[in-house]
């Protein structure tokens, strides 16, 4: 759980005041947050008709999370506890739920009613995806509508991520906006929306801790733009040789990062193969990068290699996540790819299907 707190030039004193209509008593309401690096908490006994009030005070306002153990239990017996998010600030926090704080709705405090209004508006995306996630799951052995399935989700995360963003222009001086930013805006995946959204924050958002780690990444992110320069890597072949990007300058390369675990890179596979096909006489060549790992990781990247003919340059350290490419490469979903013209700049991003083989006729 990080911590989100921002530049604020008094001491805060939080009251949050509870009301849960179902309890398993006795039962016990925390406030969990963390402050100059270490994990704090307030508590207070619920009492007979549900009711609880936790009273503190924290340096800055900031995130928490409001805890309850019913039925006799300890703050951590369950590995999911009973939980809402609550930003601690000056004032009063209401918090009330017909039974578990999943449910609960959250108000009274400026920071607060931004928080309830932000969920109430992301409500609709949340029921889709559940209900887009089991049809999944119960679509499986069917590719063809496991496909269908993943491309509406990838539709809904769109609108979703517009929803986001209308919101956080609407609220540019709440520290909720920050937090949405950083958790819903990569900056490495929408760098210009990303610098736009955070310059329209208030100097003292910007000046926060949270604003300037967002920054530091908006920075990190510019690197890897169009126009950019590929960072340089070096990782093994499937035949156990040491294979750099740099070896690949002079040609036009698309460093595509996937996985044979990956169901859109398995489904993306046959376009990348159609433009290799086409245009690996004109200078052009692929250098896939596997975040396949744990255990088998080789046997399940070279099975996937012969299945989808992916007949060029294979590399991986088969650390999964763990591979230092993906901090290199600012990777964090699959499939992702670079396409770098024969000095090694970055000419595009993401290039995927007819994007992909537009962008190779029009350069080719």
């Amino acid at each position: 759980m990080a911590a989100l707190p921002f530049a604020a030039a008094a001491q805060q004193q939080y009251t949050i005041n509870g009301t849960i209509g179902k309890v398993k008593f006795p039962a016990t309401a925390y406030v969990v947050y963390q402050e100059r690096g270490q994990m704090k908490f307030d508590s207070a006994t619920v009492q007979p008709d549900g009711k609880f009030i936790l009273k503190g005070n924290v340096s800055v306002p900031m995130k928490a999370f409001v805890m309850v153990a019913q039925n006799g239990e300890k703050l951590n017996s369950r590995p999911s506890p009973d939980q809402v998010g609550v930003y601690l600030e000056n004032g009063t926090t209401e918090i009330t739920t017909p039974d578990s704080l999943f449910r609960a709705k959250v108000g009274g405090t400026p920071l607060n009613r931004d928080q309830q209004e932000m969920i109430s508006l992301l409500l609709p995306f949340k029921k889709t995806e559940a209900e887009m996630n089991a049809g999944f799951k119960k679509a499986e052995g069917k590719s063809q509508e496991q496909a269908q399935i993943q491309q509406a989700f990838e539709s809904l995360a769109l609108a979703k991520l517009q929803i986001q963003m209308g919101f956080i222009e609407s609220h540019p001086n709440s520290l909720v906006s920050l937090n949405l930013l950083r958790s819903a805006v990569d900056p490495d995946k929408y760098p210009e929306k990303a610098n736009s959204l955070f310059n329209g924050f208030s100097a003292e958002l910007k000046a926060s801790p949270a604003g300037q780690s967002y920054l530091n990444k908006i920075g990190k992110a510019k690197a890897l733009t169009v126009g950019g320069m590929a960072p340089d890597f070096v990782l093994k072949n499937t035949k156990d040789q040491e294979v750099s990007l740099a070896s690949f300058k002079g040609k036009y390369v698309l460093v595509d990062f996937w996985a044979s675990w990956c169901g859109p890179c398995r489904r993306e596979n046959p376009n990348v193969v159609k433009a290799y096909q086409k245009y690996k006489a004109k200078n052009f060549t692929v250098l896939g990068v596997s975040l396949d790992g744990g255990e088998n990781a080789k046997e399940k990247w070279m099975d996937a290699i012969a299945k989808d003919s992916l007949n060029w340059e294979q590399v991986s350290d088969l650390k999964g996540w763990g591979s230092y490419v993906v901090q290199l490469y600012h990777i964090n979903a699959v499939p992702a790819n670079f396409l770098l013209d024969p000095a090694g700049k970055i000419i595009g991003r993401d290039l995927r299907g007819e994007e992909l083989e537009a962008k190779l006729a029009a350069i080719l």
